[in-house]
Parts: C-alpha cells; sequence; structure tokens
C-alpha cells in the first residue's frame, strides 16, 4: 500500500504546541489504519511548495494521487475555485482541501468545545448558529480571539489553544457540518 501524504498549512514550530499531533489526533477519529502521514508546512508559500515538490518528485499522475493539500481558504467557501487557479494549482483540485475560511471555524462548528476549554459559556455569544453562517464568518481567528478575551485561559492563541481545541473536536460532528471536512476524510480512506 503506498502512502498518503497530507500537507497542511500550520506552523512546525512546537514551542506552544504541536499542530500536527493536534491534526493527528482530530483525523484518526475518521482514519484509525489509513492515516497519512502528516507534514506541517507553515506559511502557505511554504505548504504549496512541499506540496508540489512531493508531486513532482516522480510522475506527476502517480504522486498526485497520494499527495493531498490542507489550507486555510481565507475566503467564503464559493471562492475556492479562484483560490486554486490564484495558486496555479488546477491540475491538482481533487487533492485539494479548505479549512473554511480557517481552521477556527472547525470550533466555532462545535462551539460546545469551546464553552469546556475556556470554561465560561462563550457559545451564547455566537451570532451565527448554522454551519453557512459560520463558514461565512471572515476572519474567525480574530472573532474567537474577541469571543475568548475575557477567560481565564486568556484570549486565543491559534497554536497554544488551537492544538488542545483541535484534539476535542468530534470528528464525526465536524464531517456532519463540514462538507469539506467530510470530503478530505472520504479521499484519505479511497
Amino acid at each position: 500500500m503506498v502512502e498518503k501524504i497530507l500537507f497542511i498549512e500550520g506552523t512546525t514550530d512546537d514551542t506552544n504546541g504541536d499542530l500536527r499531533q493536534g491534526f493527528r489526533r482530530l483525523l484518526s477519529q475518521k482514519l484509525r489504519g489509513v492515516m497519512p502521514r502528516i507534514v506541517m508546512g507553515d506559511g502557505i508559500a511554504t505548504t504549496l511548495k512541499k506540496f508540489l515538490s512531493n508531486i513532482n518528485v516522480n510522475n506527476k499522475r502517480k504522486r498526485s494521487e497520494h499527495s493531498f493539500l490542507l489550507i486555510d481558504l481565507d475566503n467564503p467557501k464559493s471562492e475556492k475555485d479562484n483560490k486554486i487557479s490564484d495558486y496555479n494549482i488546477t491540475d491538482y483540485k481533487n487533492y485539494i482541501f479548505f479549512m473554511i475560511q480557517e481552521m477556527e471555524t472547525w470550533f466555532l462548528l462545535q462551539p460546545e468545545i469551546l464553552d469546556d476549554y475556556y470554561g465560561k459559556e462563550i457559545s451564547k455569544n455566537i451570532r451565527n448558529k448554522n454551519s453557512e453562517q459560520i463558514e461565512a464568518i471572515s476572519k474567525p481567528a480574530e472573532y474567537l480571539m474577541k469571543l475568548t478575551k475575557d477567560t481565564k485561559k486568556g484570549k486565543y492563541h491559534k497554536v497554544r489553544h488551537g492544538v488542545s481545541l483541535l484534539e476535542k473536536i468530534n470528528a464525526d460532528e465536524l464531517a456532519k457540518k463540514s462538507s469539506e471536512f467530510e470530503t478530505l476524510i472520504r479521499r484519505l480512506r479511497e
């Protein structure tokens, strides 16, 4: 069996926590026995470079079937095709998945984990309740910082808090609320 590799936009610096481990724990809920190797890529430019370098090592078609990319969209869901075109990676669009609009959207889709982690009813202050409204929030990381600024843990920190929150996400629930996550899981299982 050929190893699948998932390149994820996110820091490799584990000073404040290991994002790779957070993603591993989340994905292993759905991919036990077929886990891909996770490679963190730091920023978007480095992540794309790692993804494309891996594909270009051997035969493009063969390698692209086992290489996947997970990055922030930083835009509404309707902009997926434009973003793929902007990055000049349309040949690989079936292997590219987005956190819409950012990873933090996943936390907002399961507000009970925020309540539990921060020890405060943050969910009551989330203005948008359904999945489409939450995925439409521009700059969800900034929104999460505002929601958590008065908590004992302090305002949201992308790595220090993000790792713990990734580990609390219920992958089954996330797959129901995020079609992009559900498709990523399905493709990694194929």
